[in-house]
């Protein structure tokens, strides 16, 4: 498998903008940048939820409802960046996104009331959940079924550094600097974000595979996604799935360091150690799907993320915040881990037969992860036990729903007759 020789520039010839033989692995690989300041703006502030809430005078649970005011952004943003980007094309969304975002990331750097931090975060999420849909959705213009996966195999290794390093970063910040500083960062981040579009992303979607229905058919076209079976089984399970991964991102700093009492700089390596394997798996995913249906990996991925979310629920059972620390952190690790054979696989299956609606198609999916994060963390917060139980609960009874769909894709679904 060799890289695509062509230049990135925005003025590759229009008859590079169709799918391609070869992967274009350094195109990918700056997809994988844009995509990337949505991890970093989840996962980098986290060790400073402790230091945020004493400034603001609130408990820790409290100002870590910011994360769950950062999914409702991105929920909504995306349905709307979908839809959006199928019509007009992919470059002007991703402008007007991040220049959002970088907005956002001020208010948030300059606030000093929490509701306005919320507000500030949502406002970045709407921001930065452009990246995610007309990613997915360009490399769906560009790329056949099986080259997609192996594509979003190689866009999570950049964009994996993210979580990965993110919170021993924000952990570096906060032994130099007040928590101010992440979301400065984050900023810079986002102007990094603008020039990376506009040198070299260029339009995959052409004139004529573009939405021509009118805007109000919007919501029926949303419907009409939801009911189709080759998107709604892979979309709602890999979201199931996923959306686990965003309540154990609500849980951590709780669980970790206020239950088990880790420093911030230990959290931080704990949490990138879950992303490496991720990221880790995303790309063994690519060697597999050389030699295995991509349903096949698929559910044996999503049958490791049950089988380990289980195990997470019986020590929360058995023995509660008295449980074993690296026990507990072995059975996230690989409920995290198994995401790098579920989500490739699932984004693949769910846009192979999503031609001009693929914006739509990428936005719903994203959306339904979400959804997902913020119901579980409404989950978390009705369970009146402990915060390992808690954490079991909610990942199993998602992770076990995700599995039951992905088991019924059809079986028989070949991907190579996706246009």
């Amino acid at each position: 498998m060799s890289a695509q020789k062509a230049p990135l520039s925005h003025k590759t010839s229009d008859s590079n903008r169709v799918r391609s033989a070869e992967l274009p692995i350094a195109w990918i690989m700056m997809l994988g940048l844009i995509v990337a300041v949505g991890p970093l703006s989840i996962d980098m502030y986290l060790p400073a939820l402790p230091s945020m809430a004493k400034d603001f005078g609130v408990p820790t649970s409290f100002i870590a409802n910011s994360v769950p005011a950062y999914f409702m952004g991105l929920v909504f943003g995306q349905l709307i960046y979908g839809p959006l980007s199928d019509r007009i094309g992919r470059v002007k969304p991703l402008y007007f996104g991040m220049i959002l975002y970088v907005i956002a990331s001020v208010i948030c750097a300059t606030t000093d009331n929490e509701y306005v931090l919320f507000a500030g975060r949502t406002l970045q999420a709407l921001g930065a959940c452009v990246g995610a849909v007309v990613t997915r959705a360009a490399i769906r213009d560009r790329l056949t079924a099986r080259q997609t996966a192996k594509a979003f195999s190689i866009m999570i290794l950049v964009m994996g550094l993210a979580p990965i390093l993110a919170p021993s970063l924000g952990a570096l910040f906060l032994q130099f600097f007040s928590w101010h500083s992440i979301f400065w960062f984050l900023a810079a981040f986002g102007l990094l974000n603008l020039l990376l579009t506009k040198f070299f992303f260029f339009e995959t979607l052409s004139e004529e595979n573009r939405n021509t229905r009118p805007a109000t058919e919007v919501l029926s076209q949303y419907w009409e996604l939801l009911k189709d079976p080759t998107f709604n089984y892979p979309a709602i399970g890999g979201g199931l799935l996923m959306g686990a991964m965003f309540v154990y991102i609500s849980a951590a700093s709780e669980l970790i360091m206020d239950t088990y009492g880790i420093s911030s700089t230990h959290f931080g390596w704990i949490f990138g150690l879950n992303a490496a394997g991720f990221v880790g798996l995303t790309q063994l995913n690519q060697w597999l799907t050389n030699r295995y249906r991509i349903l096949s990996i698929l559910r044996f991925g999503a049958m490791m993320q049950v089988i380990a979310s289980a195990g997470l629920f019986i020590l929360g059972i058995g023995y509660g915040t008295d449980a074993w620390l690296p026990l507990v952190l072995a059975c996230i690790f690989f409920c995290i881990s198994g995401l790098g054979l579920t989500q490739p696989n699932s984004s693949a299956i769910a846009l192979a037969f999503q031609k001009h609606r693929a914006g739509m198609a990428s936005a719903l999916q994203g959306s339904l992860m979400f959804s997902v994060g913020i119901f579980g963390g409404l989950l978390l917060n009705l369970f009146p036990v402990n915060p390992v139980l808690k954490l079991g609960i909610t990942m199993f009874l998602l992770m076990s729903l995700g599995c039951l769909l992905i088991w019924r894709i059809d079986r028989n679904l070949n991907l190579d007759n996706a246009e």
